[in-house]
């Protein structure tokens, strides 16, 4: 998948010509998680999280589970049922009412600049803003009798980032009507109708088995599909294997297999192949090594004590230019960011080609940067460092495997090495920018007053 850096840029939305609040731009991968039976969370680069149908009990008692802005249900039933999930308070939402009856088709969740929670409501606009998951509520049957013998459910149209996921875990239909294909294959400016991702039950009980599962993949012809609520170990459902569903698309697609439990994805473009692929994941989240997970949280430390001193600064102390010629406190926060994000995209878009190479790091000389977002404050300007860091941590199974003291891919660093370089570099920064409070002229404010809440665990003048 080829994109031009300047598109790159402009669709992570972190420069100053594209602020992240404006343009629907694409090109930022999000990440689908499978988390066993019909339980699947969707993550944006925007830091928003949705959960569909989560179980409780339904596997071991010390499964993980995501914190979450938003619970989804495609009915009522069982497992599928459970709050469990996570520790925030997120909005929930069933794609039913208690008749049975699809409620309205278009919501939305979006977290505004300056605002510390998001908001989830019904919107009538069908054109995705940037940063904006929304959500289409689509009409389907639990059986293939027209909901005679189970009732209805609900599928969800999923988009984020460009990108559309399908998500049709309460699925019972042989095949989709020409109404349900109809109703996501409207042409907008931003979607063309295509599926980036199906998330299909396959493992029958009361849904749809391997075959017929297999059917709905030739009806949809997603880019790729994930097979969900079918038997794994360590869940206690009683359903079929992936097995059949596998003998059922026999060679027509590729199978991958990746570690752990998730599957980034970037909006399409031009260049991609229309063939889909399935992609198996577990249903376990990917867990570091004791010492790669004990580097990640030095720097994860460092990032979030950082994160802290920005958070109750105003935008005209962050804009404050210092008399002894050195850096804004803002240009800390951008170069911090950028280089962590920097180095870091580099790596994983060598692995994997639905992540790309963001280069966001501003201008190392005072005269010559400009602010990409000079009307932030700190908080906001410490969420998109925690943004930046959760991206790191999203992707971070890319590096399973490798060797800490040997180059990463594309990339001049060793995975220690880097880490260790970043820790060090949030350190220096956040001491930089302390010595500006001491300064003659700086501004008046609440520095030091407030208490921010952070969520996340060099060259140049400073």
């Amino acid at each position: 998948m080829i994109r031009a850096l300047l598109t790159v840029l402009l669709n992570v939305g972190l420069v100053a010509s594209s602020p992240l609040a404006c343009d629907a731009e694409t090109g930022k991968p999000v990440a689908i998680r499978w988390w066993g039976q019909g339980m699947v969370s969707i993550e944006t680069a925007w830091g928003l999280t949705v959960v569909v149908d989560p179980h409780g009990g339904a596997s071991e008692p010390n499964a993980a589970r995501p914190d979450c802005d938003l619970v989804l249900f495609t009915h009522d039933h069982g497992d599928g049922s459970s709050m469990s999930a996570g520790n925030r308070k997120p909005f929930v939402f069933h794609g039913l009412d208690d008749d049975g009856v699809v409620r309205p088709p278009y919501q939305s969740l979006t977290r505004a600049v300056g605002e510390e929670n998001p908001q989830w409501r019904r919107v009538r606009r069908r054109v995705p803003q940037a940063n904006e998951l929304r959500v289409k509520t689509i009409a389907a049957w639990r059986d293939s009798n027209e909901g005679q013998h189970r009732g209805a459910a609900a599928m969800f149209l999923i988009e984020a980032d460009g990108v559309r996921v399908l998500y049709a875990g309460g699925l019972g239909q042989q095949r989709l009507t020409d109404a349900q294909l109809d109703s996501y294959r409207v042409v907008q400016a931003t979607s063309p109708g295509t599926i980036d991702v199906l998330l299909l039950p396959v493992g029958g009980s009361d849904t749809i088995d391997g075959a017929r599962a297999a059917a709905i993949v030739e009806q949809v012809t997603p880019r790729y599909v994930v097979p969900i609520h079918y038997k794994a170990e360590g869940l206690k459902a009683e359903l079929a294997t992936v097995d059949p569903f596998l003998d059922a698309i026999d060679k027509r697609h590729d199978v991958d297999r990746p570690k752990g439990n998730t599957l980034a994805v970037s909006a399409a473009d031009g260049d991609d192949e229309r063939s889909t692929r399935v992609v198996l994941l577990g249903h376990k989240p990917w867990r570091p090594t004791d010492e790669l997970a004990d580097l990640f949280e030095r720097m994860e430390t460092a990032c979030t004590a950082s994160q802290q001193i920005f958070a109750p600064l105003t935008a005209e102390q962050l804009n404050w230019r210092p008399p002894n010629g050195s850096h804004t406190a803002r240009w800390n926060a951008e170069h911090m960011m950028g280089r962590q994000l920097g180095f870091f995209s580099q790596i994983y878009a060598a692995i994997d080609p639905e992540i790309t190479a963001i280069d966001l790091n501003p201008a190392q000389m005072p005269p010559d940067y400009k602010p990409a977002h000079p009307d932030w404050d700190g908080a906001e300007q410490a969420r998109q460092m925690e943004r930046s860091a959760a991206f790191v941590r999203r992707f971070a199974y890319l590096l399973d495997g490798g060797d800490l003291d040997r180059r990463a891919p594309g990339s001049r660093w060793t995975p220690r090495r880097l880490l260790l370089q970043m820790e060090r570099h949030f350190n220096q920064h956040t001491a930089n920018v302390k010595k500006k409070f001491a300064l003659p002229g700086w501004p008046q404010g609440e520095v030091g007053s407030k208490k921010a809440e952070v969520r996340s665990a060099g060259e140049g003048r400073e």
